[in-house]
């Protein structure tokens, strides 16, 4: 729509152009002096026009061509002033002849030439302006200093001669160069629009055409010199439409190229990252600072019965939390706002367009802007209504099991103790050594049996409830106290605030490990506690000063037929790290002790005092 708004503006300038052409040619029959320097003044001020588009454009170098462009093009009309100043008839430089102008019309193409073949080369690296203008103001100095002070710049008009070869041949390269420079705009396009994209390479193509009339001519009044200077002016005409009047008039196409293909990219990103949020299962639901919905994904529409712009700015918590929820969910989303809260998981139902609940398991983080405030939040969520309404259907059923398996376990050891009671009884009155030897083996198997069912009773415990956050150093304390220990074992534990996600029963663990290290270690005096980092996840170390493991039962403690009448310690330690994925092994060295080796995968484990360790 802009291009069409510009499009009047533009051909208009064409019109004037067009006229103005007309009418200096129309003046160099009249007076060659006065067409030349209406031509040159005219082509200054349309290079200082370019640059002053340039500088004030400076901060925002989303393209850097036109900084690097509208600045050579100021020197460029600062030698071409002094040219038209030094024209032959102008008087004012006294003493030279027609080859001082002729020298800074070659020196101001030169520099015009690399001027527009360095724009294009240096369009991605965007040179700071300050670095930029002290370059061409480098070049400027050495180009004048060589003509003024030190002349060493060739001469290129010997009067009665006309054109020195260097002149020509410089026309020659510098239409080269030229030509490089159009060939580099076209090749990088893309970063244009199409319109100043075609005004740059026809201006610099006119460029050239004009630098190869100036090859022709043999007076500075002559018919090809007139044509180079209307070209010239063509040229710089374009030069103006591409950077000035489009500059004005359409912004965006100049100073920031790329503006318009980056909204594109930028429209077509959005759709597509609507498109992953449309098709990840997963309930995504984007808060702003006072709780309205600013962004919902078609899953979390489908879950609440609504279509996405109906729901899109309302208030979250008043509208599809259940009344009861209300005043955590407020809490929680504060905290998060203020910065005082973790993001953390939560659990919430929502409620739906047909008046029912549906239960979400929430991940919640805050978003923030450019200066780092939280300005809202993003909760990715999972529907287990289902999984929840079976996790309560099998809970009922466990809780079932477990009390006929506690009413069937507690009969057993009440007949177990009937049973030990009438061994006893049978061997005070028993006199025959080979019934008594029978009698001794049934109260051992009658042993074994109520240590197999009291095991039972442990493993039936195992994951039954759900894994929650402990500190094993708590927990290594109580079991040290439960176990009694003799007074020359001591407990040392260096854990560092250490809290680990596991199952509840976690703290028969070291119970276990205690346990075994003071009744199967020979002389232990200490049990050591302590952590250390393995790649990603984190080892707790459980060591003593005992006899130690052989390397060929290491493995073989962890089973659960490992040596029956010392029970079922380690393989039930084995089992209650499994849950949450635990591992555990011996590693010590035998006959320096026992060295037990607890790995806590990544993300099992935190440090509660706030150490990373």
């Amino acid at each position: 729509m802009e291009e069409d708004v510009a499009e009047p503006g533009m051909r208009t300038s064409f019109v004037v152009f067009v006229v103005l052409l007309a009418a200096l040619a129309a003046t160099s029959l009249y007076n060659y002096l006065l067409f030349h320097t209406i031509a040159e003044l005219v082509a200054v001020g349309i290079a200082i026009a370019v640059f002053t588009v340039a500088w004030n454009a400076r901060t925002m170098r989303e393209n850097s061509y036109l900084l690097v462009a509208g600045t050579g093009l100021l020197f460029v009309a600062g030698i071409g002033l002094v040219h038209t100043l030094a024209y032959q008839g102008m008087g004012i430089f006294v003493g030279y002849d027609a080859n001082l102008p002729t020298q800074l019309w070659i020196a101001s193409r030169y520099l015009l030439a690399g001027t527009l073949l360095a724009a294009p080369l240096l369009l991605r690296r965007n040179p700071a302006p300050q670095r930029v203008f002290s370059g061409f103001v480098g070049a400027f100095l050495l180009l004048v200093l060589s003509i003024f002070v030190v002349p060493v710049f060739p001469d290129c008009y010997v009067e009665g001669s006309g054109l020195t070869a260097f002149k020509v041949l410089s026309e020659y390269v510098i239409a080269v160069l030229l030509a490089l420079g159009a060939v580099a705009v076209y090749r990088l396009r893309d970063v244009f629009s199409s319109r100043v994209a075609g005004h740059l390479v026809a201006a610099i193509l006119v460029l050239i055409a004009s630098e190869l009339a100036f090859t022709l001519y043999a007076s500075v009044y002559g018919i090809p010199n007139m044509v180079g200077h209307l070209l010239m002016v063509l040229s710089f005409g374009l030069f103006y439409i591409a950077f000035v009047e489009t500059g004005i008039r359409q912004p965006y196409a100049v100073v920031f190229t790329g503006l318009t293909r980056s909204k594109e990219r930028l429209r077509r990103e959005k759709d597509r990252l609507g498109q992953y949020l449309d098709i990840a299962g997963a309930l995504f639901v984007v808060l702003d600072a006072d709780g309205r919905v600013s962004l919902i994904n078609r899953r979390a529409s489908e879950i609440l019965g609504y279509p996405a712009d109906a729901v899109v700015g309302e208030p979250w918590i008043e509208r599809f939390i259940p009344p009861g929820e209300r005043e955590r969910l407020h809490a929680l989303f504060r905290g998060l706002m203020r910065g005082d809260t973790e993001p953390v998981y939560a659990r919430t139902p929502v409620l739906t367009a047909d008046g029912g609940e549906r239960i979400i398991e929430w991940h919640n983080a805050v978003l923030r802007d450019d200066d780092g405030a939280i300005c809202g939040t993003l909760s990715s969520g999972e529907d287990i209504t289902e999984r929840q309404y079976a996790e309560a259907a099998l809970g009922r059923a466990n809780a079932k099991l477990n009390l006929l398996s506690g009413i069937t376990r507690h009969d057993i050891l009440n007949q177990i103790n009937v049973a030990r009671a009438y061994i006893d009884f049978a061997a005070e009155d028993s006199v025959d050594p080979g019934a008594r030897d029978c009698l001794e083996r049934a109260r051992v198997a009658v042993d074994e049996i109520q240590k197999q069912i009291e095991f039972s009773r442990d493993y039936q415990d195992m994951g039954v409830k759900e894994p929650i956050w402990q500190r094993p150093e708590d927990l290594i304390r109580e079991s040290a106290r439960d176990l009694a220990l003799p007074a020359e074992v001591g407990v040392r534990v260096d854990l560092a605030g250490l809290e680990v996600y596991a199952d509840p029963m976690v703290k028969k663990v070291f119970y276990n490990l205690i346990d075994n290290a003071v009744r199967h270690g020979g002389r232990v005096t200490e049990v050591r506690f302590s952590c250390v980092r393995s790649g990603q996840d984190l080892l707790i170390l459980c060591e003593d000063d005992g006899t130690g493991i052989p390397d060929g039962e290491k493995a073989a403690i962890f089973r659960e037929t490992y040596k029956r009448r010392y029970g079922h310690g380690l393989f039930l330690v084995a089992g209650i790290l499994g849950i949450t994925g635990m591992t555990i092994r011996e590693t010590g060295v035998p006959g320096e002790g026992a060295r037990f080796e607890v790995r806590v995968p990544n993300g099992e484990y935190r440090f509660g005092d706030g150490d990373d360790y």
